[in-house]
């Protein structure tokens, strides 16, 4: 009897198809081949008539979900932090997430550059001015997403136009704020954004999930949900990926979850999984997530504790 599971990558997956053998009093298990996503492994197990195995669903691994409500709790546990202790690590979010976010983008201003440019003032020799604005700008955003999770009420259309406003400042006027009114293509991917005139009503869906009521893993959920939607609807000319990333730390920071970073150093993998999400398998993008948000728990645990 042959079956399809997935399969880990580091955090990525895969999946493979498997076929059952008996041998003698023993059943061995031989692998027959491996698909790069899950809507081609579907194709095949519908055209075959066979079964996926349990855990080949877009959901986090039962590990990694325990974990990170343990982690959580323990977070919870120990509130209220510091004032000190709060302050310290929003500078560190604001820099690092900055640098994070526009490196992945093509910045290519350094982490240390990116510090300089935000604490200091300073114009880093070699690199552009539209690379100087878009470090000012993305912490610039960074405050606006902090008054709008400490302000309680429900997100709006107008406080994603400004965050996105504060994105593009000074770099595109025309489009700041602004949803695209043409079609827009993203390079190097088979995706293609729907029209301009959907992406209203398709961002409704965005706002929703960002106003839901589901916290602790649903909420990691729910936000992987808004960043990858937002991505797909591509809603703006540009600065889509940044906004993305923002909007994902909304829909976690309201319920209690530390800011979280997507880095650079992932990117690869990123892209990987935006590519899998788009051909319907979220999960990919899930554990990615899901494993950062990890990591920012870590840090908020670590700083608490010390």
């Amino acid at each position: 009897m042959a079956f399809i599971r997935r399969k880990a990558r580091g955090n990525t997956s895969y999946f493979e198809l498997v076929e059952n053998r008996r041998e003698g009093s023993k059943v061995r298990q031989k692998s027959l081949g491996y698909f790069s996503s899950l809507s081609k492994a579907r194709e095949y197990a519908s055209k075959h008539g066979i079964r996926f195995a349990a855990g080949a669903k877009d959901d986090l691994s039962p590990a990694l979900a325990a974990r990170l409500e343990a982690k959580l709790a323990k977070l919870n546990s120990l509130r209220p932090l510091a004032p000190q202790v709060l302050e310290r690590m929003r500078e560190k979010f604001e820099v690092d997430m900055t640098y994070n976010s526009n490196a992945i983008e093509g910045n290519r201003l350094s982490l240390r550059e990116t510090w300089l440019v935000l604490r200091k003032g300073m114009t880093i020799r070699g690199k552009s001015l539209s690379e100087h604005l878009e470090a000012t700008n993305h912490a610039e955003a960074i405050g606006l997403l902090e008054k709008i999770v400490s302000g309680g009420k429900a997100v709006t259309e107008t406080d994603v136009l400004e965050l996105h406003a504060a994105i593009l400042d000074k770099i595109d006027e025309s489009n700041a704020g602004f949803y695209r009114h043409e079609q827009v293509y993203i390079a190097g991917a088979t995706h293609v954004p729907p029209a301009w005139k959907q992406v209203p009503e398709l961002m409704a869906g965005v706002y929703s999930e960002l106003n839901g009521k589901a916290k602790g893993i649903g909420a990691i959920v729910s936000a992987v949900k808004v960043h990858y939607e937002t991505v797909r609807v591509h809603p703006f000319v540009d600065g889509n990926g940044r906004l993305a990333r923002l909007l994902m730390n909304l829909r976690l920071m309201r319920t209690g979850f530390p800011p979280t970073i997507l880095r650079k150093q992932e990117r690869k993998a990123y892209y990987s999984a935006l590519e899998k999400a788009d051909a319907g398998d979220l999960q990919p993008l899930a554990m990615l997530i899901a494993k950062d948000v990890e990591r920012a728990l870590d840090l908020y645990l670590q700083a608490a504790e010390n």
